[in-house]
């Protein structure tokens, strides 16, 4: 990668995102200038604020956080459809910057052999290395802000884009805050997101406050080092008699791992309680603030609470997995291409193992895991699968094309859980990170190995543990299945996806780099995902007999 882009990757990825945004936004407002679907309320509900009119319109059922930054925002940007729709575009602009932001916090806070070398002098190669992965974070957050279901909102008047934003911000205190103030900051932030959407209580309480016990406890043990693996009665000892707990890489684990993690961490926390209180008072004083919320409004959503009744929705868990692998196909690559890459020529295997993350180490899903997850979807789907009228009653929705194919045969329900399972275990999977000396005897002696600074430790069971718990509880509570809703599920997930080694590793001998290709799939496949949906939103309408006179799009 030339010098230049590495230097000046943020600010070419922002110049791109402002550009790409600024186009979809232009062509938007000519073709569609009035208010469409959602944004009839929205818009309304805004002039209505702007004119200084607090009254509510009963058929809208989130909170008043978007337009209370229109009203905000009146005097300079003024309260028409266009000026409106512009906060959005600003606010995917911002989201590239936070997103980048958080991936160079993550590696800091993974690493922290960083803080120990910060102001000492490094070698030449260990400095290019750490600039290639700042370049590698930049891309990763444009590829953020370009995601489909949410770019997509950047030009309309809907409450998803600014809602991802605080979230994101939060996300990013969490990351940074060790103080008083900072943790005051998390609680201003975490009440800030609540008036966007109610389910972001999840992600600004319950999924910081899991990453912020593991952390505190993993700290507070006498030994870092982590029992022998397989020794369960040593891991249990051992959570007990020196507070480890028990979080092995993701490429390493096993079911039995998770429920030992679990574990050790309530033994670990009962051996520590007012530690572990200490961490969590910033995110119970949200959830008491939410409750006390809940209960003076007499439910969770605002406005007409019959046609948004919280429910048990499991199938929804379901549902992620085929979301994420459509939209992030490209980062699946490693694990899908796993099995046959051992049948490929010895050289197409080193491209594949440097470049689309497979690993030696990847294994199916056992027969246990396998037999438990279909079968628990099976029961799910037979008993608990929930089709919201909305979804039937509006061909506007491409859910509804979704669920036409489901309901067009009563086994393709059936049917679809084993696609499920597969899909599942590639997103899991594409979050292990097999380290560059993983495959040392095919590697050269000229291949540098990563530099300590510049990589990302693999991700850990504790994450995927907490960031699968926050998700149930974020979408399993509602009936209604819409891919705005797995917007911030995704985005957590993509942000400790790790990075292919070879982008990370130094050839001494050509001194050129490679760089991790499934990034660039990665902005084409979202490129062209957007160019298609934006066409046929803008050109490929359609009318109702009983409207004749008022053309439909088609919409996320």
């Amino acid at each position: 990668m030339p010098a230049i882009l590495q230097t000046w990757a943020l600010p070419v990825a922002l110049l791109v995102i402002v550009n790409v945004t600024a186009t979809w936004y232009n062509l938007l407002s000519t073709e569609v200038p009035k208010p469409y679907l959602d944004e009839y309320f929205h818009v309304a509900q805004s002039q209505k604020y702007c004119k200084g009119d607090y009254s509510w319109d009963p058929k809208i059922t989130t909170p008043p956080g978007l337009y209370l930054v229109s009203k905000l925002l009146a005097p300079f940007l003024g309260c028409d459809t266009s000026s409106l729709r512009a906060l959005n575009a600003g606010a995917i602009c911002l989201i590239c910057l936070l997103s980048c932001g958080i991936l160079r916090r993550l590696r800091a806070r993974n690493n922290p052999i960083n803080q120990e070398t910060k102001g000492v002098r490094t070698s030449e190669p260990q400095n290019l290395v750490d600039c290639r992965a700042r370049a590698l974070d930049a891309h990763s957050a444009l590829n953020i802000a370009l995601f489909p279901p949410l770019f997509f909102f950047s030009a309309l008047y809907y409450t998803d884009v600014m809602s991802t934003m605080v979230v994101l911000l939060s996300y990013s205190g969490y990351l940074t805050s060790e103080s008083v103030a900072g943790e005051l900051s998390t609680v201003f932030i975490g009440v800030s997101a609540l008036f966007f959407r109610q389910t972001n209580i999840f992600w600004v309480a319950i999924f910081p406050a899991g990453l912020a016990v593991v952390d505190v406890l993993k700290r507070e043990a006498e030994h870092p080092a982590s029992p022998t693996v397989g020794d369960y009665k040593a891991i249990l000892h051992d959570s007990w008699s020196k507070g480890i707990i028990y979080d092995c890489s993701i490429q390493d684990a096993g079911p039995q791992d998770y429920m030992l993690f679990l574990v050790s961490v309530a033994i670990s926390a009962c051996k520590n309680p007012m530690r572990v209180i200490r961490v969590a008072m910033p995110y119970i004083s949200l959830v008491m603030i939410f409750a006390g919320f809940v209960a003076w409004n007499g439910s969770v959503v605002l406005g007409d609470k019959s046609a948004h009744t919280a429910t048990i929705h499991l199938p929804q868990m379901l549902y992620l997995w085929p979301y994420i692998a459509f939209f992030s196909a490209p980062l699946l690559a490693g694990p899908l291409l796993q099995p046959v890459v051992p049948l490929l020529p010895k050289r197409l295997q080193t491209v594949c193992k440097s470049n689309l993350n497979v690993s030696s180490k990847i294994r199916p899903p056992t027969f246990l895991v396998s037999t438990l997850f279909i079968a628990g979807g099976l029961i799910a789907v037979h008993l608990n699968t929930i089709i919201h009228p909305y979804t039937l009653a509006d061909n506007r929705h491409y859910v509804f094309y979704v669920f036409k194919i489901l309901r067009l045969y009563p086994a393709i329900k059936y049917l679809a859980v084993p696609v499920y399972c597969i899909c599942a275990w590639l997103t899991i999977q594409s979050l292990a990170s097999p380290s560059v000396g993983e495959d040392a005897p095919e590697r050269k002696r000229d291949d540098c190995p990563t530099s300590i600074q510049a990589s990302r430790q693999p991700c850990h069971i504790s994450f995927v543990t907490i960031w699968l718990a926050t998700t149930a509880l974020s979408v399993i509570t509602t009936p209604l299945v819409e891919p705005r809703y797995f917007i911030i599920p995704w985005i957590m997930w993509r942000l400790h996806v790790p990075y292919s080694p070879a982008s990370l590793s130094q050839h001494r001998s050509t001194d050129k780099p490679s760089y991790d290709i499934r990034l660039v799939l990665e902005t084409i496949w979202v490129l062209t995902i957007n160019a298609a949906v934006s066409y046929t939103f803008l050109y490929r309408t359609f009318a109702w007999p009983s409207e004749p006179d008022n053309l439909q799009r088609f919409i996320w």
